[in-house]
């Protein structure tokens, strides 16, 4: 199986470190994010690659704005629910790329792809998505919302809380909600509840990889698992995104059957493997979980 690699750009040096106040390391990272999310949106890479970049910042500052909020400042939540806004502003444009990459990765992976009409669904989805991209973003709308939260940001108080308070809290809280979705979504294999539990997977990534300088070697090891499941959630929502845009085509296909057929035996192939994978992660209780990480 062939994943796509990580998007680029969030792997540079990005971390809590060593002898940081965490708030205020949590407030600094969350504006890097949103300082590089608008650097990307005006870069010069393809628009694929841009929408996808920008989204990956944004959902990092997400996370951390989740941490915040349990804090003192009540100005966190709504942070968060600014830019929840600004990604839904970009969220047809990603979609309609998803879908094209799925198309791709499937082609790329059946010997009956041909056959299958794979090379047709791929041109068709592939101008849906220039279209996407030119209908539905509104680069300068998106950045002035982008200046604005992160004024909003800079505004909030770096030294009110508790920083070690706040992370334990904010890590128990996100490994409980992955237990909750991960069972929810075992049971009743929907899309939506895989997409949720993939959600707080990599909310818990992203915490894992900015405290790994202040974590037992325990959690080291646990970023690039996370990593993977999140991955494998992730090429699974796409390739539902691909399915449900197929079935509801006013054109249909008289392969249509077989293509969604191939589409859910790939799926179910990517959660067998979630779930495995999901298991060892979230075999603890919350508070030990948080215990064993020994946050410094």
């Amino acid at each position: 199986m062939v994943l796509a690699p990580p998007a680029e750009g969030l792997h540079v040096p990005h971390r809590i470190a060593r002898d940081e106040d965490i708030a205020a390391a949590l407030l600094r990272l969350t504006a890097d994010d949103l300082a590089a999310a608008r650097r990307e949106l005006s870069g010069g890479k393809a628009r694929e690659a841009r929408i996808h970049s920008v989204r990956q910042h944004l959902k990092r500052a997400r996370t951390l704005l989740r941490v915040l909020e349990t804090g003192p400042s009540e100005g966190a939540r709504a942070a968060r629910q600014s830019l929840t806004t600004i990604a839904r502003m970009l969220a047809g444009a990603r979609d309609a790329d998803v879908a094209v990459a799925s198309a791709r990765e499937l082609a790329a992976a059946t010997p009956r792809a041909a056959e299958l009409g794979f090379g047709r669904i791929v041109a068709t989805l592939e101008q849906e998505a220039a279209r996407a991209h030119r209908d539905k973003v509104a680069p300068a709308e998106v950045d002035r919302l982008l200046a604005e939260l992160a004024a909003g940001v800079a505004a909030l108080p770096g030294g009110a809380a508790d920083g070690r308070a706040l992370l334990d809290k904010g890590l128990e809280r996100i490994y409980r909600r992955g237990r909750r979705w991960m069972r929810q979504a075992r049971l009743s294999l929907a899309t939506p509840e895989l997409h949720s539990w993939r959600k707080t997977v990599k909310d818990l990534w992203h915490l894992l990889a900015l405290a790994q300088k202040r974590i037992s070697r325990k959690g080291q090891r646990l970023e690039p698992l996370l990593q993977r499941l999140s991955d494998l959630l992730g090429l699974d929502h796409d390739h539902a995104v691909l399915a449900e845009r197929l079935a509801l085509s006013p054109t249909g296909d008289l392969s249509l059957m077989a293509q969604l057929a191939l589409i859910a035996d790939r799926r179910r192939e990517l959660e067998a493997e979630a779930f495995e994978l999901g298991e060892a992660i979230y075999g603890e209780s919350p508070k030990t979980f948080v215990r064993s990480l020994q946050l410094t």
